[in-house]
């Protein structure tokens, strides 16, 4: 279900602007006004080769239905953004793919949960939840008091 990902990927820079488009509900973004491109700086960062990100995309069947970008910094591994394209969506594609993720990466974790998204929320908390067995901290952070989850599963 999850495939690292590194170097340039066409696909990868595809559904990176399905997703943006997708949280500029929550975000408010304009796109750029020669390329009508949505911008995201720090892609490199998790396409490169390297111990601090990486990039997974998911798939089911060979097609590319999202991903998942996390960085690794300080003992912690950081869930930065996770997409799963509309028609996979209440399906388990998500919660199945970041599940695969969690044990791939053992440790400390962190998640924010999109601010202003009840659903997003909703996701990350029941998936960790289910994943712990209820054995995780949630925290609010910043101006629109967004959810951080915090857990280890290290064994």
């Amino acid at each position: 279900m999850l495939k690292r990902i590194t170097g340039r990927s066409e696909i990868m820079e595809r559904l990176l602007q399905l997703y943006l488009h997708d949280i500029s509900l929550y975000y408010p973004m304009d796109i750029d006004q020669n390329t009508c491109l949505y911008q995201y700086d720090d892609l490199e960062k998790f396409l490169g080769s390297g111990d601090d990100a990486a990039v997974y995309l998911i798939e089911i069947e060979n097609k590319p239905t999202g991903f998942i970008l996390v960085g690794f910094a300080d003992g912690t591994n950081i869930v930065q953004e996770m997409f799963v394209l509309n028609n996979y969506k209440r399906r388990g594609v998500g919660s199945a793919a970041v599940i695969e993720l969690f044990d791939k990466h053992r440790g400390n974790w962190e998640v924010k949960a999109l601010p202003r998204s009840e659903q997003a929320e909703s996701f990350w908390i029941n998936t960790i939840n289910k994943y712990t067995h209820g054995n995780y901290n949630v925290e609010r952070i910043g101006v629109f008091n967004r959810a951080a989850i915090t857990f280890n599963n290290q064994r």
